[in-house]
């Protein structure tokens, strides 16, 4: 008769430090005490779900006793060992706080952990996520944390240490557990494929460790999964039907419509997409984490990137690129909680080409709106003020142009930073100095653009930037206002008053402390 099947989960699961994949920052602190025989009474370990917390319990649990010793070693062949492995030893007693959270529940456990153990060195309370105990639970269990028996140790383990008394966390050895990396749960992965002699593609295995985020149980569990779907071989193809996974190929088909603006494409492959039953949710996460390759590339020269994204990097603003990452990820928050899947994520996508920087979707009218605007049109027209000819020919009507005319506050600053050139041709020519070149951007120019022709006939606007030999509207107001406090400040220790006070208290006036009193 065959033994039956033990998940890859179990039946890989590490029994001493050296087999654990990841967190040398945690084994290597234990071994160093375990070595040393400096051992504490209480151990909390945190993390994520499936990064080790209970796995390192128990291998700590064997270490201390274990028939042969204290050692970070334990033999894992001796009767103690081969009990804690399998779960049946009687002095390592492993509690699931969720169904132990009642007072009554502690309180028994604690009265036995007064006694000596059965066999072993010592007694061993596992209390896997044990922030879900009661307040009266952890009062109970802090009583017996403050003055333990020297037989005892607790080692505890949570998810959520945030929920766990601070009284209880002080008392005890705190050791968070950090998500593994793809690369290390791809390895134990290869390890595990190869030693079971199944066929895989290493690709596959690569998205599986993905797919895991962090956890070597969850991993492992579609591992076991994706052996059976395959019935005994692990290929990408598979892994992908498996998951509901969208293919490569496909988001960069995807990312070629939203970079083409191309909306009627954009939303005619999310259909398809749907129609075939992909996962729409991760292929949002896949387009996000598309775009950050891409942006990558365009900073630095990535080598490891394949050709095709490069090529997708070259045709995107790094302004749009990083638009199109906010919403993404924005969208992978609000997916949830549309009407379905597939309008999420044709909204999260249409979002991106309505704020790309050369959107013309509102601008584009069809003939029916047009009509429809036409009949609207009942009411008659208010006419305009009559524009005026622009007669400007030096700086000083330049000057008194600019406040004369209702620009909004950053052109105004930007204007007032311009010297007059000339105007010729019906073009005004205006120099700028090379500091203020960067405020000079395509808004601001239309902008004031838009303002004059709003208020003259026929006008062009041309800004040359360079090195400004004469003293623009802003530098003069500033040298004024500079005057202004100069004049006030002489003015104020001139004051027979203010000098009698310097005298009588043998002290000097801040001058950069006076200033005018703004009215308001």
């Amino acid at each position: 008769m065959s033994e039956p099947y033990q998940v890859l989960a179990r039946k890989y699961r590490p029994r001493n430090f050296s087999e654990m994949v990841g967190q040398t920052h945690i084994t290597k602190t234990l071994i160093n005490a375990l070595d040393a025989n400096n051992l504490h009474h209480g151990f909390l370990f945190t993390g994520t779900r499936g990064v080790g917390k209970t796995t390192i319990a128990r291998i700590f649990a064997k270490s201390i006793n274990c028939e042969r010793g204290i050692s970070s070693k334990p033999c894992g062949i001796c009767p103690t060992c081969v009990e804690i492995d399998s779960g049946q030893s009687i002095d390592l007693i492993e509690l699931d706080a969720a169904s132990h959270t009642g007072i009554d529940n502690m309180r028994d456990i604690l009265e036995n952990a007064q006694y000596t153990p059965s066999k072993n060195r010592y007694k061993i309370y596992l209390i896997d996520e044990v922030h879900r105990l009661s307040k009266n639970s952890f009062d109970a269990l802090l009583k017996t944390l403050e003055e333990p028996p020297e037989h005892i140790k607790f080692l505890l383990a949570t998810t959520d240490p945030q929920k766990i008394p601070v009284t209880v966390l002080s008392r005890c050895l705190q050791f968070t557990l950090q998500k593994l990396t793809d690369k290390e749960i791809l390895g134990q992965l290869k390890f595990i494929m190869d030693a079971e002699a199944h066929k895989y593609e290493e690709s596959a295995l690569a998205q599986i460790a993905n797919f895991g985020n962090g956890s070597m149980r969850d991993a492992l569990s579609l591992l076991d999964q994706s052996i059976a779907y395959g019935n005994g071989s692990v290929n990408l193809e598979d892994i992908k039907a498996m998951l509901g996974l969208v293919r490569s190929d496909d988001i960069l088909t995807l990312t070629k419509h939203l970079l083409n603006l191309d909306a009627e494409a954009v939303i005619g492959f999310v259909k398809e997409l749907a129609h075939k039953g992909e996962n729409l949710t991760r292929a949002l996460q896949d387009l996000s984490s598309l775009f950050h390759q891409m942006a990558i590339v365009k900073i630095i020269d990535n080598a490891g990137v394949e050709a095709e994204i490069k090529t997708l990097a070259a045709q995107i603003s790094s302004q749009d690129l990083q638009l199109f990452y906010h919403i993404a990820i924005g969208g992978n928050k609000d997916i949830a909680l549309a009407p379905s899947e597939q309008i999420g994520l044709e909204m999260t996508l249409l979002r991106m080409l309505s704020f790309h920087s050369k959107s013309d979707f509102e601008q584009k009218k069809t003939p029916e709106t047009a009509k429809i605007k036409q009949v609207e049109k009942t009411e008659p027209i208010a006419q305009k003020p009559a524009k005026s000819t622009f007669s400007v020919s030096s700086q000083s009507q330049w000057e008194d142009l600019i406040n004369s005319i209702n620009f909004n506050v950053p052109v105004l600053s930007l204007l007032k930073n311009t010297i007059f050139s000339s105007y010729d041709k019906q073009i005004l020519t205006l120099n700028l100095d090379q500091q203020f070149s960067n405020i000079l951007t395509d808004n601001a120019e239309k902008s004031i653009q838009k303002t004059l022709q709003e208020n003259f006939e026929n006008i062009g606007l041309k800004i040359n930037i360079g090195e400004l030999t004469e003293q623009t509207l802003a530098q003069k107001e500033t040298q004024a206002k500079k005057q202004k406090t100069t004049d006030l400040q002489q003015q104020f220790l001139a004051d027979s008053g203010v000098q009698k006070l310097q005298e009588a208290f043998n002290s000097k006036v801040d001058i950069n402390s006076i200033e005018e009193i703004k009215e308001t």
